[in-house]
């Protein structure tokens, strides 16, 4: 709320028993506060103020703090940029291009684009792909007197993309443009900040950086593209076009240029990944379904063929002075070369996790708690009659569906089977079963009890895992980082008593969702920043994953692994409801299902509405305690 040492003539525009806050414009035209100057130049609080209120643009702080930055009476000359909050530092000015290389049909492409959601939805990093195929159309070029026909328009993209300024202009995955500020051209912002023009790519306090990410979706196309890669005088072709981006006279961009090979060296691993590409050839319409054994033939000819001509990155000495990553086996082997600073660490220890073979994430919210039934924020309650309910049908979809057990009754078998099954009720399938043999699955919740009791009943028995050792299926594994967000002071409260007794931060809240933090509690920048280990974690997983969570924390993973934007995430209302389980099926073609959109769910999401059930296994219970109260006679 506004202190009585503020005079703010708009405060007669609300209601004085809210506190509400003013809107940007209110704070701009204030008395009390300095007005946007008349002049050309704007001011550098002016020039930041009309690029967050831009609707196209990144923000470089939460909106609910954009009022502290306008001068007051009391404080002339305020911050002009807060200091970054992890979810939101980006890459601090540095542009990076990222060059991905390797053999056809190792996941390169699916690699690029992941590592390109990741950057963005936990780092707040501005990427940008760029698919080298794209420049022929999808082609095959396997002639050189083809190539580089279009590398100069390719590269005009790159040097756009990376020569611009956040006050400039915002550019987006269609490569439109938009101005930074409202009725402003890039000239009219160009604004001093503390001496510092903004424009300048030194300027890292009000610039976040760019991440350009090259690779190929057609490498047999664009072999000898020399944006390819594929040999040693093309990687230096690379280098040195980069080079007269940083050396131009009117650019001070300094770039930092990363080569990654990935490399297979697993038989398994390259049949999974050209299997995958026949199934999506097949389901796409591009391939008969007879004809798979004939075309994987001819892939594995192409590969060989690409091979004899392809230059991997060298370890004798001659090229020690690029930065590079070879990724060998997805993770199973990393080495690193001039891989220093944040960004190029983070990347490292990324891609060290991620993988494109098939695996699947179950995300479930808890069952119904107590405080759910008043509405109230947080706490830690355990669960009403309905939530143990759903904890039961969740045991057995587990138990079937992710694990794929075989139930057992009491009765059938001989004592040894009983001794396996224990008091669970479920038992292996074996390699012979004509449903196919038990699943060695994983199982997350949350430290709170509403968590921890929905999978309470969740069988967990000692089965054959991946290496043919025992494995405890579904072991409980208590995870902290996936813990509701803290509501602070507003803890335990409805939203009706945070309006009553926290009116500023529930209009605040309103305005800001994702970046505004609870009283002495969190934000939704907050929870993405503890979200990342665990995101590194699970995407390390090759065995389905069951996460218990909350909504705030689930909507965040949902949102990470269907490619919806973080800004996004807060506002999912109709997604990650109670009573239902999402299943998420990951591998190297979810990249093509993306859509962005919240309520336009991807391909590869399967919803499990359990809502139905629970109400009705409720009514019945509900019945059958009416009929024992009054017996028929």
């Amino acid at each position: 709320q506004v202190s009585p040492r503020y005079p703010d003539p708009c405060l007669d525009r609300f209601p004085k028993d809210t506190g509400a806050l003013r809107s940007p414009a209110c704070f701009r035209w204030c008395a009390c506060r300095r007005p946007m100057s008349n002049d050309s130049t704007p001011t550098a609080a002016d020039a930041l103020l009309r690029r967050s209120m831009d609707v196209g643009g990144e923000f470089l702080y939460p909106k609910s703090q954009q009022d502290l930055l306008s001068a007051t009476e009391l404080n002339p000359t305020p911050t002009t940029v807060p200091p970054p909050m992890a979810a939101m530092a980006g890459n601090i000015g540095e542009r990076h291009v990222l060059v991905f290389l390797g053999l056809p049909l190792v996941g390169k492409r699916t690699i690029a684009l992941r590592l390109k959601r990741y950057l963005r939805f936990f780092h707040g990093a501005k990427c940008r792909g760029f698919d080298i195929s794209a420049l022929d159309g999808g082609s095959n070029l396997m002639s050189p007197l083809d190539a580089n026909t279009h590398s100069s328009e390719f590269f005009n993209k790159l040097r756009k993309f990376l020569d611009c300024s956040d006050t400039e202009f915002h550019q987006g995955e269609d490569g439109k443009t938009t101005g930074g500020g409202v009725g402003s051209s890039p000239r009219q912002n160009r604004t001093s900040v503390n001496g510092i023009d903004p424009m300048d790519k030194n300027a890292k306090n009000v610039d976040s950086g760019r991440v350009a990410i090259v690779f190929s979706s057609n490498a047999m196309s664009s072999f000898y593209e020399n944006w390819s890669g594929s040999s040693k005088e093309r990687r230096r072709w690379i280098l040195a076009q980069l080079a007269t981006i940083s050396n131009s006279s009117k650019s001070k961009t300094r770039i930092k240029t990363i080569f990654i090979e990935v490399t297979l060296t697993k038989k398994y691993l390259e049949r999974e990944i050209l299997s995958q590409k026949l199934e999506r050839d097949v389901r796409e319409g591009r391939l008969e379904p007879n004809s798979t054994r004939e075309a994987g033939q001819e892939w594995r000819e192409k590969v060989q063929e690409y091979k004899k001509l392809y230059v991997t990155l060298q370890d004798d000495g001659s090229e020690d002075d690029l930065s590079y990553m070879k990724l060998i086996n997805y993770g199973e082997r990393v080495l690193t070369n001039r891989m220093r600073a944040y960004l190029p660490q983070r990347i490292v220890q990324f891609l060290t996790a991620t993988h494109p073979t098939k695996h699947t994430i179950y995300l479930c919210r808890h069952g119904q708690s107590e405080y759910n039934t008043t509405g109230r924020l947080g706490g830690n309650s355990p669960l009403t009659e309905q939530g143990w309910v759903f904890a039961e049908i969740l045991s057995r979809f587990a138990a079937q569906h992710v694990c794929k057990l075989k139930e057992f009754h009491s009765g059938q078998g001989d004592g040894d089977i009983e001794e396996q099954v224990g008091a669970g009720g479920w038992m292996e399938r074996g390699a012979d079963d004509e449903e196919g043999p038990s699943v060695a699955a994983r199982l997350w919740t949350s430290s709170l009890f509403r968590t921890i009791q929905t999978a309470a009943l969740i069988p967990h028995p000692v089965i054959r895992g991946p290496d043919g050792s025992a494995w405890e299926s579904m072991s409980p594994r208590v995870y902290r980082n996936i813990d509701e967000i803290f509501a602070g002071d507003c803890e335990g409260l409805t939203p009706e008593e945070v309006k009553v007794s926290h009116p500023q931060a529930s209009n605040l809240r309103k305005m800001d969702k994702i970046g505004y933090r609870y009283p002495r509690g969190e934000s939704y920048f907050d929870i993405i920043s503890r979200l990342e280990p665990c995101i590194q974690e699970m995407e390390s997983y090759t065995e389905p994953l069951l996460i218990v969570s909350h909504q705030a924390i689930l909507r965040c993973i949902f949102a990470y692994l269907t490619g919806v934007d973080r800004e996004k995430a807060p506002g999912m209302e109709t997604q990650i409801q109670q009573n239902v389980v999402y299943q998420i099926d990951l591998d190297a073609s979810s990249e093509d299902h993306i859509t962005g959109v919240a309520n336009n769910l991807p391909a590869f999401v399967t919803v499990h509405d359990f809502r139905k059930e629970v109400e009705e296994t409720m009514l019945a219970r509900t019945c059958r305690q009416l009929q024992s109260l009054d017996p028929q006679p």
